[in-house]
């Protein structure tokens, strides 16, 4: 099969798709929208695979020529966007977060059954070797009777949420600031590796940025997850470091695992189990945020072609929206939130 893509959006994070659709074998063209026409240029002049650009989304939506829309833009465009793709005919690619309230992201599930297309939100983290690995260990009981999973992420974003001008400071626009950005990659793999929680209890504070009118940019989460377990994400946007970085702690009766993000210089998977302390094998690259783009624009293409459900499925996506939005409704609350879900399934997504 031989896709068009339609790409909305030509920012900071392009280069990671069109890398990945480059590489792709269903993919043959991409035709590009962005209404900054400097950014449109440099990015058609950089990728060959662009054949086509637009100042505006719409005229790639609405072209025949195009078989999937990849959708690369603000989180108050995500809902519009996918919407008028769908009812157009187009399978839809979107980046997290899947939207910024649920009544959005359902509107976008709403017009994917509606139109018989499929709408798939990109969740980078659950294809990490060291993420893939540590499920496999803990399925196979590694580390007993996991009880506790503490996430962190920090990186600095500062500058753009101080900007009034950058989206990434405006809280409507937003939706929020540290958690539903950043803070959604932790969540969903909470959630993907352990199931829905019953209940949440969270600080989202504005500690370091004073521009008024943005969102929190520290976040610290406690997700009761039932059955003798309980997580923490903690999150922030304002660490004064050269670069982003993360790790997650997963206990067991048995066992820890740790993982890390950044291999080139820290092994990416560790398991600790009474004095020993064990380097897991994966087959992990020095920079593994590319490797996991293109691994997902390859598993949700393909869940395209062959009509078959990605390793994280859309139902996880808003899961995890509405318990990141659970967790702004504790702070502004001062209470835990109890987790209502529509149905009864709460084991992780398969």
């Amino acid at each position: 099969m031989e896709l068009t893509v339609g790409l909305i959006g030509c920012g900071r994070f392009a280069p990671l798709h069109l890398d990945a659709l480059v590489r792709n074998e269903q993919v043959r063209r991409v035709i590009a929208a962005d209404p900054d026409e400097r950014a449109l240029e440099e990015t058609r002049r950089r990728y060959g695979i662009i054949k086509r650009t637009e100042t505006d989304w719409r005229a790639v939506v609405e072209s025949d020529e195009v078989d999937v829309v990849d959708i690369l833009t603000p989180h108050d465009s995500h809902r519009e966007i996918a919407v008028a793709a769908l009812e157009a005919g187009r399978d839809v690619i979107c980046e997290k977060p899947i939207a910024r309230t649920l009544d959005e992201a359902d509107a976008m599930i709403a017009a994917a059954e509606r139109t018989g297309r499929r709408l798939l939100i990109s969740m980078p983290q659950v294809h990490f070797p060291a993420v893939v690995g540590a499920k496999r260990l803990i399925a196979e009981g590694a580390i007993g009777r996991p009880f506790l999973a503490t996430f962190q992420v920090f990186d600095n974003e500062v500058e753009r949420m101080s900007d009034p001008e950058h989206w990434k400071g405006d809280l409507e626009r937003a939706g929020g600031g540290a958690l539903i950005d950043a803070g959604y990659h932790g969540m969903y793999l909470m959630l993907h590796l352990f199931g829905r929680p019953r209940a949440v209890t969270a600080m989202c504070r504005r500690l370091v940025i004073t521009t008024e009118g943005t969102g929190e940019d520290t976040a610290t989460v406690a997700l009761d997850l039932g059955d003798g377990m309980m997580g923490t994400i903690v999150v922030t946007f304002a660490d004064d470091a050269v670069r982003y970085r993360a790790e997650r702690h997963i206990v067991g009766t048995e066992g820890t695992l740790l993982i890390r993000d950044m291999p080139e210089d820290e092994l990416p998977l560790l398991l600790f189990a009474g004095e020993d302390i064990s380097p897991i094998s994966v087959h992990n690259p020095l920079e593994v945020a590319p490797y996991a783009v293109e691994a997902t624009l390859g598993d949700l293409i393909g869940a395209i072609v062959e009509d078959r459900k990605p390793l994280a499925p859309t139902r996880l996506a808003r899961d995890t929206l509405a318990t990141v939005l659970a967790a702004y409704e504790s702070e502004r609350e001062g209470r835990r939130v109890e987790m209502a879900w529509e149905d009864e399934e709460s084991a992780p997504p398969e």
